[in-house]
């Protein structure tokens, strides 16, 4: 497969991913990985903010998802059915797009079980990823992964970004895909599973607690 060097990638996916707010995202990703909610209480008290100040915070993340209560029960790992299964320690998790499926592992540093479907086909998806960054078990062996790299930052990374992060079976199963997304990049879900550790020692391993 023809695409830019895996480092360059990396390093423009963490620019588009920087939003400055490691210190509120890493919390949450942490604690809907154990598969539960967070209350804005908690965050408040972790990180010394006063309701109005985490209130602006979150507004300048609006992908992040509550449960009816006002708890936090989502931003990239999520607690909220997606198409991507992600089981953690035996807890049944999601993410919001196929590339989220090989970044958090080497975030959370922990061994997540992925199941997911060919987009084009149907066809199951599975494999686990390590948090070295590796991938183990993956069927089918061929599976691919396609990413789309923005032009710029967007707040709304779901939009821009994970909704045309998806598996496909094969190249070939890809290939309708690319018709109507030319920019598309495909990688090898082992290609994409190194970029997504060198992601995460740029944008949240190096100050993880």
């Amino acid at each position: 497969m023809q695409h830019p060097p895996l480092e360059t990638m990396a390093k423009r996916l963490s620019e588009l991913l920087d939003y400055g707010q490691e210190d509120l995202c890493r919390p949450i990703i942490q604690q809907v990985a154990r598969g539960k909610p967070v209350t804005k209480a908690e965050l408040q008290v972790s990180l010394h903010l006063s309701q109005d100040e985490l209130e602006q915070r979150l507004a300048s993340l609006p992908d992040t998802e509550f449960d009816q209560s006002g708890n936090i029960v989502g931003w990239g790992v999520t607690l909220l059915p997606t198409s991507h299964q992600f089981q953690i320690d035996g807890k049944a998790l999601y993410t919001w797009c196929a590339f989220d499926t090989v970044l958090f592992p080497p975030s959370l540093h922990a061994e997540a079980q992925v199941q997911s479907s060919c987009a084009q086909t149907g066809q199951r998806i599975t494999f686990v990823a390590t948090p070295e960054g590796g991938v183990k078990d993956l069927t089918p062996a061929g599976s691919v992964m396609s990413l789309i790299l923005p032009a710029e930052r967007s707040e709304c990374v779901r939009d821009t970004f994970c909704y045309q992060s998806l598996f496909f079976q094969s190249e070939q199963a890809a290939s309708t895909f690319l018709i109507t997304h030319p920019e598309a990049i495909l990688l090898s879900v082992e290609e994409a599973a190194l970029v997504g550790r060198w992601v995460a020692q740029s944008r949240f391993a190096e100050k993880q607690e």
